[in-house]
Protein backbone atom coordinates (compact mmCIF):
# COMPACT_ATOMS: atom_id res chain seq x y z
CA UNK A 1 0.00 0.00 0.00
CA UNK A 2 2.83 2.39 0.89
CA UNK A 3 4.53 1.62 -2.44
CA UNK A 4 1.30 2.40 -4.34
CA UNK A 5 0.84 5.66 -2.43
CA UNK A 6 4.41 6.64 -3.24
CA UNK A 7 3.86 5.87 -6.90
CA UNK A 8 0.69 7.99 -7.02
CA UNK A 9 2.56 10.90 -5.44
CA UNK A 10 5.31 10.39 -7.98
CA UNK A 11 2.80 10.49 -10.84
CA UNK A 12 1.34 13.78 -9.62
CA UNK A 13 4.84 15.23 -9.36
CA UNK A 14 5.67 13.92 -12.84
CA UNK A 15 2.58 15.60 -14.26
CA UNK A 16 3.58 18.93 -12.74
CA UNK A 17 7.11 18.58 -14.09
CA UNK A 18 5.71 17.68 -17.51
CA UNK A 19 3.67 20.90 -17.52
CA UNK A 20 6.69 23.00 -16.60
CA UNK A 21 8.83 21.36 -19.26
CA UNK A 22 6.32 21.91 -22.06
CA UNK A 23 5.97 25.52 -20.95
CA UNK A 24 9.70 26.09 -21.49
CA UNK A 25 9.07 26.10 -25.25
CA UNK A 26 6.44 28.83 -24.94
CA UNK A 27 8.77 31.43 -23.48
CA UNK A 28 11.59 31.16 -26.03
CA UNK A 29 11.96 33.76 -28.78
CA UNK A 30 14.37 33.58 -31.70
CA UNK A 31 16.69 36.47 -32.55
CA UNK A 32 16.63 38.22 -35.90
CA UNK A 33 20.17 37.02 -36.50
CA UNK A 34 18.53 33.72 -37.53
CA UNK A 35 17.54 35.44 -40.77
CA UNK A 36 16.04 33.13 -43.39
CA UNK A 37 16.33 30.09 -41.13
CA UNK A 38 13.88 31.62 -38.64
CA UNK A 39 10.91 30.00 -40.37
CA UNK A 40 12.19 26.42 -40.16
CA UNK A 41 13.82 27.00 -36.76
CA UNK A 42 10.49 28.04 -35.29
CA UNK A 43 8.86 24.91 -36.68
CA UNK A 44 11.64 22.75 -35.22
CA UNK A 45 10.95 24.29 -31.82
CA UNK A 46 7.20 23.80 -32.27
CA UNK A 47 7.63 20.18 -33.33
CA UNK A 48 9.88 19.38 -30.36
CA UNK A 49 7.20 20.81 -28.08
CA UNK A 50 4.42 18.94 -29.84
CA UNK A 51 6.29 15.65 -29.55
CA UNK A 52 6.86 16.13 -25.83
CA UNK A 53 3.19 17.03 -25.32
CA UNK A 54 2.20 13.88 -27.22
CA UNK A 55 4.31 11.77 -24.89
CA UNK A 56 2.62 13.31 -21.86
CA UNK A 57 -0.83 12.90 -23.38
CA UNK A 58 -0.16 9.21 -24.06
CA UNK A 59 0.39 8.79 -20.30
CA UNK A 60 -2.60 10.98 -19.36
CA UNK A 61 -0.29 13.45 -17.63
CA UNK A 62 -2.51 16.27 -18.90
CA UNK A 63 -5.13 15.29 -16.31
CA UNK A 64 -4.07 13.65 -13.05
CA UNK A 65 -7.39 13.97 -11.19
CA UNK A 66 -7.62 10.21 -11.56
CA UNK A 67 -3.98 9.67 -10.68
CA UNK A 68 -4.70 6.45 -8.79
CA UNK A 69 -5.41 4.70 -12.11
CA UNK A 70 -2.19 5.85 -13.77
CA UNK A 71 0.48 3.75 -12.00
CA UNK A 72 -0.65 0.62 -13.86
CA UNK A 73 0.46 2.26 -17.11
CA UNK A 74 3.50 4.04 -15.73
CA UNK A 75 5.13 0.96 -14.25
CA UNK A 76 7.37 1.18 -11.20
CA UNK A 77 8.34 4.10 -9.03
CA UNK A 78 11.85 3.74 -10.43
CA UNK A 79 10.56 4.29 -13.96
CA UNK A 80 8.65 7.40 -12.87
CA UNK A 81 11.78 8.79 -11.20
CA UNK A 82 13.76 8.13 -14.39
CA UNK A 83 11.16 10.09 -16.37
CA UNK A 84 11.38 12.92 -13.84
CA UNK A 85 15.14 13.00 -14.29
CA UNK A 86 14.84 13.23 -18.09
CA UNK A 87 12.29 16.04 -17.87
CA UNK A 88 14.53 17.80 -15.37
CA UNK A 89 17.42 17.61 -17.83
CA UNK A 90 15.28 19.27 -20.52
CA UNK A 91 14.45 22.11 -18.14
CA UNK A 92 18.15 22.44 -17.32
CA UNK A 93 18.96 22.71 -21.04
CA UNK A 94 16.60 25.64 -21.40
CA UNK A 95 17.97 27.24 -18.22
CA UNK A 96 21.54 26.91 -19.51
CA UNK A 97 20.56 28.35 -22.90
CA UNK A 98 18.84 31.26 -21.17
CA UNK A 99 21.98 31.88 -19.13
CA UNK A 100 24.12 32.01 -22.27
CA UNK A 101 21.68 34.44 -23.89
CA UNK A 102 21.61 36.65 -20.81
CA UNK A 103 25.41 36.85 -20.81
CA UNK A 104 25.39 37.72 -24.50
CA UNK A 105 22.84 40.47 -23.93
CA UNK A 106 24.77 41.88 -20.97
CA UNK A 107 27.90 42.45 -23.04
CA UNK A 108 26.04 43.85 -26.06
CA UNK A 109 24.93 47.45 -26.47
CA UNK A 110 21.12 47.81 -26.08
CA UNK A 111 20.79 49.44 -29.51
CA UNK A 112 22.64 46.58 -31.23
CA UNK A 113 20.43 45.04 -33.93
CA UNK A 114 21.57 41.55 -32.95
CA UNK A 115 19.33 41.80 -29.87
CA UNK A 116 16.18 42.21 -31.97
CA UNK A 117 13.82 39.23 -31.93
CA UNK A 118 11.19 37.75 -34.19
CA UNK A 119 7.50 37.62 -33.32
CA UNK A 120 5.88 34.40 -34.61
CA UNK A 121 2.51 36.14 -34.75
CA UNK A 122 3.70 38.71 -37.29
CA UNK A 123 6.95 37.48 -38.84
CA UNK A 124 6.11 33.98 -40.04
CA UNK A 125 5.03 33.29 -43.60
CA UNK A 126 1.28 32.54 -43.76
CA UNK A 127 1.73 28.80 -44.39
CA UNK A 128 4.31 28.50 -41.62
CA UNK A 129 2.19 30.62 -39.27
CA UNK A 130 -0.70 28.22 -39.78
CA UNK A 131 1.50 25.26 -38.81
CA UNK A 132 2.97 27.12 -35.84
CA UNK A 133 -0.41 28.14 -34.47
CA UNK A 134 -1.92 24.69 -34.89
CA UNK A 135 1.00 22.86 -33.26
CA UNK A 136 1.07 25.39 -30.43
CA UNK A 137 -2.65 24.94 -29.88
CA UNK A 138 -2.36 21.14 -29.81
CA UNK A 139 0.46 21.31 -27.25
CA UNK A 140 -1.40 23.75 -25.01
CA UNK A 141 -4.49 21.55 -25.03
CA UNK A 142 -2.35 18.71 -23.65
CA UNK A 143 -1.22 20.67 -20.64
CA UNK A 144 -2.90 20.85 -17.27
CA UNK A 145 -3.44 24.58 -17.55
CA UNK A 146 -4.27 24.97 -13.87
CA UNK A 147 -0.64 24.25 -13.09
CA UNK A 148 0.90 26.61 -15.66
CA UNK A 149 2.48 29.88 -14.53
CA UNK A 150 3.05 32.74 -16.96
CA UNK A 151 6.78 33.41 -17.27
CA UNK A 152 8.80 36.16 -18.89
CA UNK A 153 10.07 35.43 -22.38
CA UNK A 154 13.75 35.27 -23.23
CA UNK A 155 15.60 35.11 -26.54
CA UNK A 156 17.99 32.74 -28.25
CA UNK A 157 20.34 34.87 -30.34
CA UNK A 158 22.72 32.29 -31.81
CA UNK A 159 21.61 29.64 -34.30
CA UNK A 160 24.45 27.30 -33.31
CA UNK A 161 23.18 27.31 -29.73
CA UNK A 162 19.64 26.67 -30.95
CA UNK A 163 20.66 23.66 -33.05
CA UNK A 164 22.43 22.12 -30.06
CA UNK A 165 19.39 22.73 -27.86
CA UNK A 166 17.05 21.01 -30.32
CA UNK A 167 19.41 18.05 -30.74
CA UNK A 168 19.75 17.57 -26.98
CA UNK A 169 16.02 17.94 -26.34
CA UNK A 170 15.24 15.46 -29.12
CA UNK A 171 17.61 12.93 -27.56
CA UNK A 172 16.01 13.31 -24.12
CA UNK A 173 12.50 12.95 -25.52
CA UNK A 174 13.72 9.81 -27.30
CA UNK A 175 14.61 8.52 -23.85
CA UNK A 176 11.16 9.36 -22.48
CA UNK A 177 9.44 7.60 -25.37
CA UNK A 178 11.62 4.49 -25.01
CA UNK A 179 10.95 4.42 -21.27
CA UNK A 180 7.26 3.65 -21.87
CA UNK A 181 7.08 1.33 -24.91
CA UNK A 182 3.45 0.43 -24.15
CA UNK A 183 2.40 3.94 -25.20
CA UNK A 184 3.76 3.62 -28.75
CA UNK A 185 0.40 2.77 -30.30
CA UNK A 186 -1.33 5.60 -28.45
CA UNK A 187 1.31 8.02 -29.72
CA UNK A 188 0.80 6.81 -33.29
CA UNK A 189 -2.92 7.46 -32.95
CA UNK A 190 -2.20 10.90 -31.54
CA UNK A 191 0.09 11.57 -34.52
CA UNK A 192 -2.72 10.69 -36.92
CA UNK A 193 -4.98 13.15 -35.11
CA UNK A 194 -2.31 15.82 -35.27
CA UNK A 195 -1.92 15.46 -39.02
CA UNK A 196 -5.70 15.55 -39.44
CA UNK A 197 -5.96 18.68 -37.28
CA UNK A 198 -3.08 20.44 -39.03
CA UNK A 199 -4.51 19.61 -42.45
CA UNK A 200 -2.81 19.75 -45.82
CA UNK A 201 -0.99 22.89 -46.83
CA UNK A 202 2.14 24.42 -48.33
CA UNK A 203 4.17 23.94 -45.16
CA UNK A 204 3.43 20.25 -44.69
CA UNK A 205 6.41 19.15 -46.80
CA UNK A 206 8.69 21.31 -44.65
CA UNK A 207 7.21 19.82 -41.49
CA UNK A 208 7.78 16.34 -42.85
CA UNK A 209 11.47 17.10 -43.43
CA UNK A 210 11.78 18.41 -39.87
CA UNK A 211 9.96 15.38 -38.48
CA UNK A 212 12.32 13.06 -40.36
CA UNK A 213 15.14 14.38 -38.19
CA UNK A 214 13.41 14.67 -34.82
CA UNK A 215 9.98 13.02 -34.84
CA UNK A 216 9.78 9.78 -36.81
CA UNK A 217 6.25 8.92 -35.65
CA UNK A 218 4.93 12.21 -37.05
CA UNK A 219 6.89 11.71 -40.27
CA UNK A 220 5.23 8.31 -40.72
CA UNK A 221 1.79 9.77 -40.00
CA UNK A 222 2.32 12.48 -42.62
CA UNK A 223 3.50 9.87 -45.14
CA UNK A 224 0.49 7.66 -44.47
CA UNK A 225 -1.90 10.59 -44.82
CA UNK A 226 -0.28 11.64 -48.11
CA UNK A 227 -0.39 8.12 -49.56
CA UNK A 228 -3.97 7.71 -48.40
CA UNK A 229 -4.99 10.95 -50.09
CA UNK A 230 -3.33 9.92 -53.36
CA UNK A 231 -5.15 6.58 -53.36
CA UNK A 232 -8.55 8.06 -52.66
CA UNK A 233 -8.93 10.11 -55.85
CA UNK A 234 -11.93 9.17 -57.99
CA UNK A 235 -12.72 10.60 -61.42
CA UNK A 236 -16.25 10.87 -62.75
CA UNK A 237 -16.88 11.29 -66.49
CA UNK A 238 -20.36 12.38 -67.56
CA UNK A 239 -21.96 14.41 -70.31
CA UNK A 240 -24.86 14.70 -72.74
CA UNK A 241 -23.20 12.38 -75.23
CA UNK A 242 -22.71 9.53 -72.79
CA UNK A 243 -25.05 6.58 -72.53
CA UNK A 244 -23.96 5.87 -69.00
CA UNK A 245 -21.68 6.86 -66.14
CA UNK A 246 -18.00 5.99 -66.09
CA UNK A 247 -16.11 5.83 -62.80
CA UNK A 248 -12.33 5.78 -62.60
CA UNK A 249 -10.21 5.02 -59.54
CA UNK A 250 -6.58 6.08 -59.36
CA UNK A 251 -4.08 4.50 -56.97
CA UNK A 252 -1.14 6.76 -57.79
CA UNK A 253 -0.24 10.18 -59.14
CA UNK A 254 -2.26 11.48 -62.09
CA UNK A 255 -0.57 13.38 -64.91
CA UNK A 256 -0.80 13.98 -68.64
CA UNK A 257 -4.58 13.69 -68.92
CA UNK A 258 -6.31 15.30 -71.93
CA UNK A 259 -10.03 15.80 -72.08
CA UNK A 260 -12.07 16.45 -75.23
CA UNK A 261 -14.94 15.25 -77.42
CA UNK A 262 -14.82 11.81 -78.82
CA UNK A 263 -14.88 11.27 -82.53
Amino acid sequence: MAETAGLVIGVVALAGLFNNTVECFEIVQLGRAFGKSFQTSQLKLDNARLRLSRWGKSLSLDDVRDAVSLPGRLGSETTVKHAEALLGQIIELFAEAEGVSNRYRSRTEPEDNSLAVYDPQTDLYPAVAKLHNKMRQLAIERQNRSGVRQKAKWALYQEKQFRRLIEDVTELVDGLVELFPATQQTQRELCDREVSAIGDGEGMSVLKEIAAAQDRLLEQAITNATVGAERSHHIVFSGSGNTGLQLGHNSGTMSGFMFGKGG
